[in-house]
């Protein structure tokens, strides 16, 4: 045994370490055919359509025993505003009340909830109004906020308001990849950035009105930026840019800053961590310093790619974690998974990304849980249903779910509250 494999055997997650998978209302729901991008799915805007999606709005019990049968105590679920909210100011209570009893099913089996409250769609009123344009916009979705959380808060500690809101953003006025499919709108950019950013205050306040002890963050899209070439003054300037507007700005709009602890509306954060963001310059001026990804192939450190083409790099969840210790709060890895066919290569990644937990830990950064993205395969997005991310497979036809073996590895690893120092494959080293 080595010294690290010792040392790994002798490390124990702080007790309450939150261990489970997260999904999303669209992804897994099925027939939300009252949101913006169910429309633009039907219009054929949209490349691909979620229709039934995992059946997971009546087949939820099912999915949580699956979760509790594989050790998990922790679920990151998201609540659909457009469910809850068909018609500006019109409520459906039923659909209130089937979140609650969602809650509790997860509650019976000993799941911890973590519930978003806004994970990329919008219910289509709002996108026909302007949506996070409308100068009220951070009013609306307060006033959803607490409509869901007088009916839920008692069952509820863990809240997120937003999911990824530089991804929302990027992708629907920059990229103009998702409703409501604006391309280089960088001055509507900033004002949606801005009215999320105000909604997260906003919901913020409005969860602890329902609930003081409450813990309330957002899913923050955390990649790690680094130059295509260190040695570059240029390279060097185009990676911190891109730093700043993918991991400091929105932080900045809702008055959180690293060694800075004035009251905050901030709780905890929650961390996406897929990949690292490796940044080439094309010039000095300002488009050119703005930079672009790499893909170059000379990265001595180059990791294999997922199947969207996402580089696997364990080591930059790390350096997420350091990184955004700095704020001084306690930090939830809120999606970290793997799209691939490769089931072996499942299991590396879940296990060289669970690897720097230790390390992490052991430097005093306050990580209180892992949740892997996803439970089971979803609606992924503008790529359809190919991506694999599932713990489990499930068979569009018979909806049958079936867990893959980086599922039982992961289980090992909930259950015993440890991490695993058995190599993939293979025995232990002597």
């Amino acid at each position: 045994m080595t010294a690290r494999d010792r040392a790994t055997s002798e490390f124990a997650f702080p007790d309450g370490f939150l261990w489970g998978a997260a999904t999303s209302s669209h992804q897994v729901e099925g027939h939300n055919r009252w949101n913006d991008w169910w429309e633009h799915e039907q219009s054929g805007r949209l490349p691909h359509r979620s229709g039934a999606a995992c059946r997971h709005y009546e087949l939820f019990e099912q999915d949580f025993e699956l979760a509790r049968r594989l050790g998990h105590n922790a679920h990151r679920l998201s609540i659909e505003w457009s469910r809850i909210e068909p018609r500006e100011g019109e409520r459906d209570a039923a659909a209130l009340e089937h979140y609650l009893y969602v809650i509790q099913a997860l509650r019976r089996r000993g799941l911890e909830p973590v519930v978003t409250l806004h994970h990329f769609t919008n219910p289509a009123w709002f996108g026909h109004t302007g949506g996070w344009l409308r100068p009220d916009a951070p009013r609306l979705f307060a006033r959803h906020v607490e409509h869901v959380a007088r009916r839920l808060a008692p069952d509820v500690r863990y809240w997120l308001t937003i999911n990824e809101p530089t991804v929302l953003v990027a992708q629907g006025y920059l990229n103009g990849a998702w409703p409501p499919f604006r391309r280089s709108a960088w001055r509507a950019a900033l004002r949606a950035c801005r009215n999320l950013a105000r909604a997260h205050v906003a919901g913020h306040r409005a969860l602890h009105r329902c609930r003081a002890d409450c813990l309330v963050g957002f899913a923050h899209s955390a990649p790690w930026v680094e130059p295509c070439d260190p040695a570059s003054r240029r390279h060097r300037i185009a990676a911190r840019i891109r730093d700043l507007i993918l991991n400091r700005a929105f932080f900045a709009m809702i008055g959180a800053r690293p060694r800075w602890r004035p009251k905050v509306p901030l709780d905890f954060i929650g961390l996406n961590y897929y990949t690292r963001a490796v940044i080439r310059s094309s010039g000095w001026s300002p488009r050119g310093l703005l930079g672009h990804a790499c893909h170059l192939p000379h990265h001595a450190d180059q990791g294999p790619l997922s199947t969207i083409g996402w580089e696997i790099y364990p080591t930059g969840l790390l350096a997420v974690l350091r990184r955004f210790a700095t704020f001084g709060l306690p930090l939830l890895i809120s999606e970290n998974g793997i799209a691939t066919d490769d089931e072996h290569l499942r299991e590396t990644f879940l296990v060289e990304h669970l690897e720097q937990l230790p390390i992490a830990l052991g430097e005093g950064v306050d990580v209180i849980g892992y949740l892997y993205w996803s439970l089971m395969d979803n609606f992924e997005w503008d790529h359809g249903t190919a991506p694999r991310f599932g713990l489990a497979a499930v068979d569009p036809a018979t909806q049958e779910r079936r867990p893959r073996p980086a599922a039982a590895r992961f289980a090992e690893i909930c259950r015993d509250n440890r991490p695993i120092n058995v190599p993939i494959g293979g025995a232990e080293e002597k």
